[in-house]
């Protein structure tokens, strides 16, 4: 009988203590933040250690929760229509303390509205599809948003939800292609005509597009678009096979045909035995060929370039094993110090979505890849950096790549050089008051382009420290609430460059800072 009471006085120590009810109290309105108006039937949440209470805005925005104890509460709002958004700083209760006037101010989503349009400026039932602008890497890239909306009968249309940015909006036709013509369909003197993929305003390509512009809550109406008609290319057979596995194995191949130019139009196949041949039909233009074993056996991966300008016959994809990686990381001084222990090196793929699972140094630096690399192009990530230490180069190889954009065709070693020399940033957010503001983000733009812009969040108290920096100038801005797609652009921070604290950071060197934020009603 002595155990059972033995167990539940032990999980009774392990328990955390629960803070006791209190008599405290927190009120305070939930308002929409470009009209100031109140938001009625929003969301609150109180969270504190051990702490988490819901409560419902009234019809005058306003909202209460009670029976607080002492401590440091935060309090996000949410609302369908609304951004999710916390009030500016955290509130601190005494004992049966009442906080009066607590804030939330919600931005709404902003719309791109207009119309679908034919050549002759009718009405078309189309699908309509958004392309934000973001970075990824460094780079400035267009992603597709999940979200395909309609354009009915009148051809109107309305995309809502959407954050602060630049957007690309496209357009395509649901009429089916003309074929009205029995037997051969390519005629030099009578082209067949079809609707193909349309960017705001009548762009038949990305290069062509106008972008929009969205600020907070923004609504874009008359982003009518009108649909190109353009002569339907030709179409060139790629016929050839695959090499490099055995003629009698049961794999299944995939063949794929992109296109260098980021077009629209692309071959592809799935190719067995006997013979491992494939028949693709492409437009003329040039092409990255890519072909991996699909299933049925062990992986085995080929990449490659071709021009196509009239049928091609006999091209062959070979394939080979995945290349492997006898990767390091060494210090670039020899009496340098550092634990090399634990530094995670990830590498992202470029051409596709998703990235291969982290390697992970040991003590001497060694980083062993527990996956096959396919072939192509890549960026490079690493986390766990020594504070004291930044990248200095990356040699693949033999050869100093970008970490940014580099190929892996062949197996090769990977060497990552640290510098044992780093420099760091530490400072706090403040007000137009001088007081401290943490609900913020505090942006680092190196000025030299050899590192990538990074973003981070300030403490309770407003102290933000960056490390493992490559001295050389910095850029450094906070802001109340930004887009990930907004601070990156050189653009988009040019109005607030007087905002910025300009810094030099020397080897080993430490910088102390003072940063004021750039308020949500100032990025307008």
């Amino acid at each position: 009988m002595k155990y059972p009471l033995v167990a539940a006085l032990v999980c009774a120590c392990t328990l955390p203590a629960q803070p006791k009810p209190g008599s405290g109290s927190i009120e305070g309105h939930v308002l929409h933040s470009v009209t100031g108006a109140p938001i009625r039937k929003a969301n609150v949440i109180l969270q504190a250690p051990q702490i988490h209470l819901v409560a419902d805005t009234d019809a005058e925005g306003r909202f209460e929760f009670t029976g607080l104890p002492p401590g440091s509460y935060r309090i996000t709002a949410n609302r369908p229509g609304f951004l999710d958004r916390p009030a500016r700083r955290p509130i601190s209760l005494g004992t049966d303390e009442h906080a009066a006037n607590a804030e939330v101010r919600l931005p709404p989503y902003g719309v791109i509205a207009g119309r679908v349009l034919d050549e002759d400026g009718d009405p078309s039932d189309a699908r309509v599809s958004v392309f934000k602008q973001i970075y990824r890497d460094g780079r400035k890239q267009w992603e597709r948003l999940n979200t395909v909306v309609p354009a009915g009968d009148t051809g109107e249309y309305r995309y809502p939800s959407l954050t602060p940015g630049r957007y690309l909006v496209q357009a395509f036709s649901q009429r089916p292609g003309v074929e009205n013509r029995y037997g051969e369909r390519e005629l030099p003197d009578k082209p067949r005509l079809s609707y193909v993929p349309t960017y705001y305003p009548s762009a038949p390509d990305l290069e062509a597009a106008s972008p929009v512009q969205l600020g907070v809550g923004a609504e874009a109406r008359g982003i009518d678009i009108r649909l190109a008609k353009v002569a339907v290319p030709p179409r060139f057979h790629v016929k050839g096979r695959v090499t490099g596995i055995a003629q009698s194995s049961k794999l299944t191949v995939a063949v794929s045909l992109v296109p260098a130019d980021a077009g629209t139009y692309r071959g592809s196949a799935m190719v067995q035995s006997p013979d491992y041949g494939f028949d693709v039909s492409v437009p003329s233009g040039r092409y990255t060929s890519f072909a991996h074993v699909y299933s049925g056996g062990p992986e085995a991966y080929a990449t490659g370039t071709l021009t196509v300008t009239g049928n091609l016959t006999d091209f062959v994809i070979a394939l080979s094993p995945p290349p492997e990686l006898a990767g390091r990381i060494v210090l670039a001084e020899p009496a340098g110090k550092a634990n090399l222990q634990g530094i995670a090196v990830m590498l992202n793929r470029i051409l596709t979505l998703g990235s291969l699972p982290d390697a992970r140094s040991d003590a001497s630096g060694k980083l062993t890849f527990s996956e096959p690399i396919p072939p192509g192009r890549y960026s490079m990530d690493l986390r766990a950096i020594p504070e004291n230490c930044f990248v200095q180069k990356v040699k693949l190889a033999g050869q100093e790549i970008s970490p940014d954009d580099f190929e892996i065709l062949a197996s090769a070693p990977l060497e990552i050089v640290l510098a044992a020399t780093a420099g760091r940033i530490a400072g706090m957010v403040v007000d137009e008051d001088g007081k401290p503001f943490p609900i913020a983000s505090v942006t680092l733009i190196p000025a030299d382009g050899k590192t990538r812009p990074t973003k981070l969040r300030p403490s309770d108290d407003g102290n933000f420290q960056f490390a493992s920096l490559r001295p050389g100038a910095y850029q450094l801005f906070a802001w109340e609430d930004v887009d990930d797609a907004l601070w990156q652009d050189p653009e988009f921070r040019k109005p607030f460059e007087k905002r910025a604290v300009e810094v030099t950071v020397e080897s080993s060197e430490t910088k102390t800072v003072e940063v004021r934020v750039i308020a949500s009603d100032q990025m307008k």
